[in-house]
């Protein structure tokens, strides 16, 4: 009996923590991960996206509607982006992932599918749950997974800063100190776009001028003319990284998944801490 209720107990163990991880898939410099959204009687597991530049969970407006039962006329309006502009809102019953349910949760409704077509998932992880604890990021196993947030740090330590820091920048952005040709600037680090930017001004020479898709929440996909910076060295810390850069007008640049270069990583909000651990 006592062999019986080890084994047992061995067995919810490692169902629990099989759960709690969530596979990462990657596709066009975005990182994906499975989330159930339940709201009224309806329950849906898809695809989404982890982004660390949303401050709220977004939901695609037509899912939201035919599929997850939100009533169009009971949807709230909230301004974005430090603008004008506004969009919907509403709260989703309940999100379950990694292991965890998070409840009544504020999600934007946006038209993801006809603004960033073949690119739009039907929902973004922002970091109204993001910011509730640690996360680790296993690229050997493409896995993410909660983390404890007490744990001593062994790895590369980044401490953050955000909008408490600098009330300029978007609330939960998570910006880095950064230093480019000696001049001193700074990143958020983004995981939700798809190519790094660089502030004007701080580019050391003549860039390239290309054609690249281009979209946002507010604007539909579109094909713009960029400037592009190849080989730009830019220091964290005491490190160096070389990376290419579009030019961007806001008064911060931005790093995607690409500035870790496959580092397994922890995303600390507990101690705003970005821990990059040896390849």
């Amino acid at each position: 009996m006592k062999f019986y209720f080890l084994s047992l107990c061995i067995m919810l163990a490692v169902s629990f923590a099989a759960k709690a991880q969530s596979k990462l898939i990657f596709k066009d410099k975005f990182m994906y991960t499975d989330v159930q959204v339940f709201n009224e009687t309806k329950r849906h597991s898809i695809p989404s996206l982890i982004d660390t530049g949303c401050s709220l969970c977004i939901i695609d407006s037509i899912f939201a509607i035919d599929s997850c039962g939100i009533k169009e006329d009971e949807l709230q309006t909230i301004p974005v982006n430090q603008t004008k502009d506004k969009i919907s809102s509403a709260f989703i019953d309940s999100i379950f992932f990694c292991g965890k349910t998070y409840h009544k949760v504020y999600c934007l409704v946006a038209d993801l599918t006809g603004h960033y077509q073949k690119y739009a998932p039907k929902f973004i992880v922002g970091a109204n749950i993001l910011r509730s604890g640690a996360w680790k990021f296993d690229m050997e196993k493409n896995i993410v997974e909660p983390y404890d947030s007490n744990n001593k740090a062994k790895g590369i330590i980044y401490k953050w800063k955000n909008h408490e820091d600098y009330p300029d920048v978007a609330i939960d952005y998570i910006i880095l100190d950064s230093k480019v040709y000696g001049k001193k600037t700074r990143f958020a680090f983004d995981t939700g776009c798809r190519n790094n930017k660089l502030q004007r001004g701080l580019y050391v020479g003549k860039p390239e001028q290309i054609q690249k898709e281009t979209a946002n929440i507010v604007n539909k996909l579109s094909i713009k003319t960029a400037e592009l910076c190849r080989n730009v060295t830019f220091k964290i810390g005491k490190d160096e990284y070389t990376l290419d850069f579009i030019i961007g007008d806001g008064n911060i640049g931005l790093l995607n998944i690409e500035f870790l270069q496959g580092h397994s990583f922890i995303l600390n909000y507990k101690k705003q801490i970005l821990e990059l651990l040896a390849l």
